[in-house]
């Protein structure tokens, strides 16, 4: 019996203690463990709780049951019976008082219920227990004068209440009566306009998650049977399953409600320790082999003549990190790439209309680190895993003369979206032959100790019929370019004579040229995630200001409309719920036409075709240009690359398996630890605390940037990754005391640490000054902002994280210029 009032008494305590705080405990620590052997004593503190009971009590009464949650109900109902009553007596204290009305209130009030008072004249809380949650009784209290009341009830007892605890309880009430609300509101159920929303169906949701899972005939039991004993024997199992079910009851419904589970206390307090003494480190180590090839923490002037080689394809958030911090001094890099810059891809948006231009968010890769031993402006094609040799297909470098050719000034463009490959040939010994034919550059053959893979990923427009062919891209500075020269030419094939009514006599005809103008100024964007959002807000602002009074083209200003087609219900779903809600009003408040639970069927040159999930109904939509920013595919190279890996390298989409070490696992040892795949073609699994299993990283740019800099730190520490984990070597005795060797011995370094990904929250522009920002360290959400201090707070972040104080400097420049005189129109 002992045994079985601790456990009520212990679960009870974690959850007064994890409501109101953690003074509000009325039992020992000791207590906490469900099977301790203990008897509970009366305290001061247990008297207080019978006090504040009582008190609830007036509320329960004033109210009659509408919005308190079981607790108070069921100490009303005690409270009421006389103090000779008892559980033989043969009726519950249900039929003193009725069910009340659940406003919100989490699982633990049960445990409380199950109580003893010994401080009370020995009454019994066990024939409350009993009384179960009817759906009836909710109906029956479901009347607003009732609410009005309680509220009244509530704020009389705050005024005569010295306690502050008990100001924190009933405000706790109504803030979790307000939650549930707007959690109905979000999943379509409309209230009554008189009556309290009707919380049984999420109470029974939410109760199922917590309770512990009963027999059907142990259901039937508890409805049918007599009030219980106040000692109720439960198994081991039982009383740890409800112990911990009590503890994370708030976790629970917090993901019920859509909401983060971490709190402050969750904060990794030593990561964000390594991540300050890391970057103390990297300040030191990223000027390496740069200044005279000196290497400052490990004391020489030049740079090794054994240097491992690094081929580093891509020049994305991963490859751009890893060549800023890399130390030239120990180890060779070799950078191969189509293009020959870093562009900074979340401002593509606003470079696609002209806010910022294109070369001000750029930085050619030879300035980010003029110390690398080449950059190879190709792309490669093929990769010898055990023999550790990339083939590399080199770019066509022609103007538009032809001069490097020798062939007639309309030679191809060297910036083609597609690239025009080549068959590789190879010669009887298995080396990879140049090919010479038209328009195609050589393959040549890179030797390297570390393959850095960080290619990224492709469109996934093949996906659509018609996409591929007839969609804009939002994925390069030249997909940007393209979109910005589309949306130009756009304006003026709807400003052209062919589509003015006043140029045709009869009424059928004006019709038609007025559709026909209306087609070649309707944009659609496939993908309601941040790339869709913030280009659909940058769109609207554009539009009105290049359409507006007095402006260029006025005339157009009732004729253009943008689209935002998403194949969820809602967007921006790596938000918070309330940004997700926000994103949509802002850009429906411009007039932008979303269409949630959309799928995209098909593209045409002038109409795309679309239907609704679960609908066979297909609307076709004449429009002018159509843009594709919703998922991503992995490039050619990749699909190359997995086909000589082991089976266990796929991940998922098409990505490759790496370890916390971002190495992914190769046929062999010896050629284990030799590549390294970071940014979007790596599937890194992490699991938090609170999931119950592991999930890649997403595919953004913390995630890419972070692990390039992570890499980068590995080689320069010198670490052996054959190793599991990755290990320092053994040194000659005059490198074995270097300060860096000693540094990292300090630290406890010397071993490589896995990757840890720290988030720092998200940012989306949705147009008219308005941003929309979720403030994170690591999974711990600070604070959401929405609107124009938001805006400030996103403009500020864009700022700062740009390439270098050149960018920054023209980036300010190009949002002065857009604010003072405009978005420039011009067509190069």
């Amino acid at each position: 019996m002992a045994t079985t009032i601790c456990i009520f008494i212990a679960s009870a305590s974690v959850a007064a203690a994890t409501t109101f705080g953690p003074n509000r405990a009325f039992v020992a620590p000791a207590l906490f463990h469900p099977g301790s052997e203990c008897t509970f004593v009366a305290t001061s503190a247990s008297k207080t709780h019978l006090r504040r009971s009582t008190t609830r009590t007036r509320i329960a009464g004033t109210a009659n049951g509408s919005g308190m949650d079981a607790y108070d109900a069921m100490s009303s109902g005690n409270n009421q019976q006389p103090a000779t009553a008892t559980a033989n007596s043969g009726q519950s204290s249900a039929s003193v008082t009725s069910t009340p009305k659940w406003s919100g209130q989490n699982s633990y009030t049960q445990q409380f219920q199950q109580q003893p008072d010994t401080n009370n004249n020995g009454m019994d809380y066990s024939n409350s227990y009993t009384s179960s949650y009817s759906t009836n009784s909710y109906e029956e209290q479901t009347t607003g004068n009732n609410q009005h009341a309680f509220a009244a009830a509530v704020a009389a007892v705050e005024e005569e209440s010295d306690d502050p605890y008990e100001m924190q309880f009933t405000n706790y009430l109504l803030n979790l009566q307000q939650e549930m609300e707007m959690a109905a509101a979000a999943a379509g159920e409309e209230a009554q306009n008189s009556q309290p929303m009707e919380a049984a169906p999420i109470m029974e949701t939410i109760m199922s998650q917590q309770q512990q899972p009963q027999s059907s005939s142990s259901m039937e039991a508890v409805e049918t049977a007599a009030p219980q004993p106040a000692i109720v024997e439960l198994t081991e199992e039982e009383k740890s399953d409800q112990f911990l079910k009590m503890v994370s009851n708030e976790v629970e419904y917090k993901k019920f409600l859509n909401q983060s589970p971490y709190s402050l206390s969750d904060l990794e307090v030593s990561v964000l320790l390594q991540r300050y003494l890391d970057n103390l480190e990297d300040s030191f180590q990223k000027n390496n082999g740069k200044l005279k090839g000196e290497a400052k923490l490990k004391g020489k002037s030049i740079p090794k003549e054994e240097r491992k080689t690094v081929v580093v394809l891509g020049t994305g958030w991963a490859s751009h990190a890893f060549v800023k911090l890399a130390s030239t001094y120990d180890i060779r890099i070799v950078v191969v790439s189509p293009v020959n810059h870093f562009v900074f891809t979340p401002m593509l948006a606003s470079a696609a209309v002209g806010t910022v231009e294109y070369r001000s968010m750029t930085e050619p890769i030879r300035v980010t680190n003029p110390y690398i031993d080449n950059f190879v402006e190709g792309r490669a094609i093929g990769v010898n895993v055990e023999a550790k040799k990339v083939q590399v297909q080199l770019s066509s470098l022609s103007t538009v003369t032809g001069a490097f050719k020798g062939i007639a000034a309309n030679g191809p463009c060297r910036l083609e979206p597609e690239p025009v490959l080549t068959q590789i040939v190879y010669d009887d010994e298995g080396t990879v032959q140049r090919d010479k034919t038209a328009g195609a550059g050589g393959v040549i053959e890179l030797n390297y100790d570390h393959l850095i893979c960080a290619v990224g990923t492709a469109s996934r427009s093949s996906m659509v019929p018609g996409a591929k062919e007839n969609c804009f891209n939002l994925k390069t500075s030249q997909d940007s370019k393209r979109l910005r020269t589309a949306i130009g030419e756009a304006l003026e094939m709807a400003s052209r004579p062919d589509v003015q009514e006043f140029y045709y006599p009869d009424e059928a005809t004006q019709i038609e040229a007025r559709e026909e103008r209306r087609r070649r100024v309707r944009i659609a964007v496939v993908g309601g995630g941040p790339t869709g959002v913030e280009l659909s807000g940058e769109l609207c602002d554009f539009f009105a200001q290049v359409c507006g009074p007095n402006d260029a083209y006025q005339h157009l200003r009732d004729d253009i409309s943008v689209m935002l087609i998403h194949g969820g219900n809602q967007l921006l779903p790596s938000m918070d719920v309330e940004l997700r809600e926000r994103a949509l009003e802002a850009l429906q408040e411009q007039g932008v036409d979303v269409r949630l639970n959309t799928r995209l069927k098909e593209v045409g040159l002038d109409y795309i075709r679309i239907g609704e999930k679960g609908s066979d109904v297909v609307e076709t939509i004449p429009l002018g240009i159509t843009v594709w920013a919703a998922g991503n595919a992995p490039v050619p190279f990749v699909k190359d690359m997995l086909s000589q890996l082991p089976e266990s390298a796929a991940g998922s989409g098409g990505r490759i398996m790496v370890d916390q070490w971002c190495r992914c696992p190769t046929p062999s040892l010896d050629s284990f630890g030799s590549i390294l795949v970071l940014g979007d073609v790596a599937c890194f699994e992490s699991q938090s605390k609170y999931d119950s299993e592991a999930q890649p990283l997403p595919q953004t740019a913390q995630v890419a940037g972070q692990q390039g800099s992570f890499v980068a730190r590995m080689l320069n520490r010198g670490y052996d990754l054959q190793h599991t984990p990755p290990k320092l070597p053994d040194l000659p005795t005059s490198e074995e005391f270097s300060l860096l060797r000693v540094w990292l011995a300090s630290r406890g370094l010397e071993e490589a640490p896995g990757f840890n990904f720290l988030s720092l929250g998200l940012l989306a522009y949705v147009g008219q000054e308005e941003a929309l920002n979720q403030v994170m360290v690591g999974n711990v959400p600070l604070f959401n902002y929405s609107g124009k201090i938001a805006f400030v707070l996103w403009r500020s972040v864009y700022l700062a994280k740009q390439a270098s104080s050149r960018n920054q400097a023209l980036i300010a420049f190009d949002w002065l210029r857009t604010e003072a005189f405009g978005r420039d129109i011009t067509r190069l």
